[in-house]
C-alpha cells in the first residue's frame, strides 16, 4: 500500500513502487520531484524471508526525522533510502545513503540522529543517520533487542523527565517500554489488549495512545505502563454523525464480528487538542472517523463519520498535520479535509474545494500509487491468534520455531565464549 507522510517543514511524501516516492512541498505545489533509487544493484537472491506478501503488511515505512531534514523510506527488498534536501538547485531531495538490512522491516521511527528499525522476526536494529558512510549493511551488531513476536509498530519516547525509552508493539497483544539504550532493559509492558497491537503513537512526552485488533484504543501513561482510559470502537462507531463527502451514501458490511470492528489504521496530531483519525474494518474502504481525545475521554459523543462517495475510489491511505487530514484514493486523488470543520459540521454533507494540482501529478501513469488491498486484508487477518490447541496453530508453530532459534543462538555463541 502506498503511504503518506508529512515533515514538519510542510513537505508530503507518498511512497510508491519499489522503493520509489514522490514529494511535494506543501507550500509551493509546483515543488515537488519524483525519487527513484537505482535499483540496478538491489537485486537479492529470495530468501525464505521474501514471501510474496510479506511487504504488504508493512506500515509506517515512509517517515521524515522531527526536523524534516531527512526522509526515510522502505524499499521493500532489504533496503532502506535515506534522503536529505539537495544542494543542486534543480531538484530538492538526493539520496543520500542506502542501508541494507538483514530482514524486510516491518516499522520505522526516525530521531534526528538515529533510524530505528524493527522487522517481523522480532529484532530491532539501530543506525546512526549522522555517519558519513554512503551504503551501510547492517549486521547483527547492530540488534539492540529482540521479541519473540513478530513487531507491528516501534516508536522512541523522551519523557518529560528525560528518561529515553523504545516503544514496541507486537502480534502477542503486548507493548513493551525498554530503556534506551540499553533496551535489555525493560521498564515495563502496556498489558492489555487481547489483539495484536497494530499502532502506537505519542500523544504527549508520557502518553501513548494504542491501536488494537481487538477493536479498542488505549490510553496509556509512561513509564509506568498504567492503563488511563480505554475506547471500544463499536461505541463511538455507532454514537457518531454520518457525514457525506459526496452525493450518495456507501454501503459497506456492519455486523457485530470481531474483525469488523478492528482497528484498521489510526492517526494522531496534537495541537490546541488532539485530534485523532480512526479507520475500522468494516468501514476502511470508503469512512474515517475524526474525533478529538477530550471527546473520547468525556464520553461527548460529538465525533464524525466522514463517508466517501464511491466515485472517489477506494481509500490507499492518510495522515494528520496539524488541522488538516490528507486522504489518498486509489483513483490517484489526494483530499484535504479541514478537521475542526468536519467536526463542527452538523450537516450531512461537507463540501470543500480541494487543489488539485498534487492529484494530477500522481494520476501520471508513471506515479501509480500501490492499492493492494486484497493482499492487505488476507494478511491482516492472518494477525488474529487461532483459538483452540495451540499445538494445531500456524502461529504458534511460528512461535516455537522462533523460540529454537533463540536458543540455538545462545548455544553456538557460549560454544564461541568458551573456545
Amino acid at each position: 500500500m502506498s503511504e503518506l507522510t508529512i515533515s514538519s517543514t510542510n513537505w508530503l511524501a507518498v511512497s510508491l513502487r519499489n522503493g520509489a516516492a514522490i514529494v511535494f512541498n506543501l507550500n509551493d505545489t509546483q515543488q515537488w520531484q519524483y525519487l527513484k533509487p537505482d535499483v540496478s544493484n538491489d537485486k537479492q537472491q529470495k530468501t525464505e524471508d521474501d514471501d510474496e506478501n510479506s511487504c504488504d503488511l508493512n506500515r509506517n515505512l515512509i517517515r521524515f526525522t522531527p526536523d524534516g531534514q531527512k526522509l526515510a523510506i522502505n524499499g521493500q527488498n532489504k533496503q532502506i533510502y535515506i534522503y536529505i534536501p539537495s544542494d543542486d538547485k534543480k531538484t530538492y531531495w538526493q539520496l543520500q545513503r542506502i542501508i541494507t538490512v538483514i530482514k524486510r522491516a516491518s516499522a520505522l521511527d526516525l530521531t534526528n540522529e538515529f533510524l530505528l528499525i524493527a522487522d517481523k522476526s522480532g529484532d530491532v536494529y539501530q543506525t546512526n543517520l549522522s555517519t558519513t558512510t554512503t551504503d551501510l549493511v547492517l549486521t547483527a551488531d547492530d540488534c539492540i533487542m529482540g521479541h519473540l513476536s513478530m513487531l507491528l509498530d516501534i516508536s522512541f519516547v523522551r519523557t518529560n523527565d528525560n528518561q529515553e525509552f523504545i516503544l514496541t508493539a507486537d502480534r502477542d497483544e503486548k507493548i513493551r517500554l525498554s530503556h534506551y539504550p540499553n533496551a535489555y532493559n525493560i521498564e515495563g509492558y502496556c498489558l492489555g489488549h487481547r489483539e495484536f497491537v497494530s499502532h502506537v503513537k505519542l500523544i504527549d512526552s508520557n502518553r501513548i495512545l494504542s491501536a488494537s485488533g481487538d477493536g479498542t484504543l488505549r490510553l496509556w501513561h509512561l513509564p509506568d505502563c498504567v492503563q488511563v482510559n480505554v475506547f471500544d470502537s463499536k461505541t463511538f462507531s455507532s454514537s457518531s454523525k454520518q457525514i457525506f463527502y459526496g452525493q450518495s451514501s456507501t454501503s459497506e458490511n456492519h455486523d457485530s464480528s470481531s474483525l469488523n470492528h478492528s482497528i484498521w489504521k489510526i492517526d494522531v496530531t496534537s495541537t490546541s487538542d488532539v485530534f485523532i483519525a480512526v479507520s475500522i474494518y468494516a468501514d476502511r474502504n470508503h469512512s474515517i472517523y475524526l474525533t478529538t481525545l477530550t471527546n473520547l475521554e468525556k464520553s461527548n459523543n460529538e465525533q464524525r463519520k466522514l463517508t466517501f462517495d464511491s466515485k472517489y475510489g477506494t481509500i490507499v491511505n492518510y495522515c494528520l498535520s496539524l488541522n488538516d487530514l490528507y486522504i489518498l484514493f486509489d483513483n490517484h486523488t489526494l483530499f484535504k479535509v479541514n478537521t475542526p470543520a468536519v467536526l463542527a459540521c452538523d450537516k450531512n454533507e461537507y463540501i470543500q474545494d480541494n487543489d488539485l494540482s498534487i492529484s494530477n501529478i500522481l494520476a501520471t501513469k508513471e506515479y501509480n500509487v500501490m492499492n493492494n488491498i486484497n493482499s492487505l486484508e488476507i494478511i491482516f487477518k492472518q494477525l488474529f491468534k487461532t483459538r483452540g490447541d495451540p499445538g494445531d496453530s500456524s502461529y504458534y508453530k511460528r512461535k516455537n520455531q522462533r523460540l529454537e532459534e533463540q536458543e540455538e543462538k545462545r548455544r553456538k555463541k557460549a560454544t564461541v565464549n568458551n573456545n
